[in-house]
């Protein structure tokens, strides 16, 4: 991973939605990391995830459980319709993308099946 300072990583916790993004974006470029390393310092998390890129042929090596997170730390208001606050009333669980690292609220029904909108990738977690 980069060498990010720690005040740029204290700075962007503050920090949320675009206002974030734009920030990852600059320290993306500055330090010569990709947005995936600088979500990872984000969120603590030490493990490796190898993005997942469709044109690639071979599948990436994914982990077998779930990188879960405190829930707290995110904020899953990026869509303002009713029905996207129903489907936040369930959201009890953050985890990370096997495939990307990208942080995605979900309830806590075993076993269940993500996609994630970001990579597309398909998981299935039974824990």
């Amino acid at each position: 991973m980069a060498d990010i300072p720690e005040h740029e990583i204290s700075a962007l916790r503050a920090l949320s939605g675009y206002e974030q993004m734009l920030e990852i974006e600059r320290i993306s470029k500055q330090y010569g990391a990709s947005s995936v390393e600088i979500q990872m310092h984000l969120t603590g998390s030490n493990q490796s995830a190898q993005p997942f890129t469709p044109s690639s042929k071979e599948a990436p090596n994914l982990p077998s459980q779930a990188t879960v997170l405190e829930k707290s730390n995110f904020r899953f208001e990026y869509d303002p319709t009713a029905e996207a606050a129903d489907r936040r009333q369930s959201v009890s669980q953050a985890i990370l993308c096997p495939g990307c690292g990208v942080a995605l609220g979900i309830p806590d029904i075993r076993p269940i099946k993500v996609t994630c909108p970001q990579c597309l990738l398909e998981s299935q977690f039974n824990a």
